[in-house]
């Protein structure tokens, strides 16, 4: 037998053998019964996109998904209808859970609903100096 003839040879005992492998693996994990574990969900309101501060929740910018029951939402709701027309205090990226720290009752939208109960808006006026610093328009007083 000559050196081509042998190469050829161990070439097809390789090939033969990793195919018999190949078949037995896959008869073992096809063999495997398929495990279904039920997790117990509940619903929670997230946000549908990326809103701002101060944007008022509608029904188009809320959606329902579940939520595994085991992780409670602290503050959180499980209806759109608790969520409909309340301000943002703080934005919400995409489906991020809409909480009562997130969003005013009955506020609106805008400015009022990102301002501490007992607090109140005054505008300052500023000039290109202070807004080139990064100062706010606006200040926080006590009433």
């Amino acid at each position: 037998m000559n050196r081509q003839s042998r190469t050829l040879v161990v070439l097809l005992v390789a090939l033969g053998a990793a195919a018999i492998a190949s078949f037995g693996v896959y008869r073992a994990i096809s063999s495997i019964p398929e495990r279904r574990v039920e997790i117990a969900t509940k619903h929670a309101v997230v946000a549908a996109r990326s809103l701002p501060m101060g944007a008022r929740l509608t029904a188009d910018n809320v959606k329902v998904v579940g939520w595994p029951e085991r992780t409670p939402l602290a503050g959180g709701f499980s209806s759109i209808e608790d969520v409909v027309d309340r301000g943002l205090i703080s934005a919400v990226v995409e489906n991020e859970p809409i909480s009562e720290q997130a969003g005013a009752e009955e506020a609106g939208a805008g400015l009022p609903p990102s301002i501490p109960a007992g607090l109140r808006a005054m505008s300052v006026r500023v000039n290109e100096v202070i807004g080139v610093a990064g100062l706010s328009s606006r200040a926080l007083t006590w009433t």
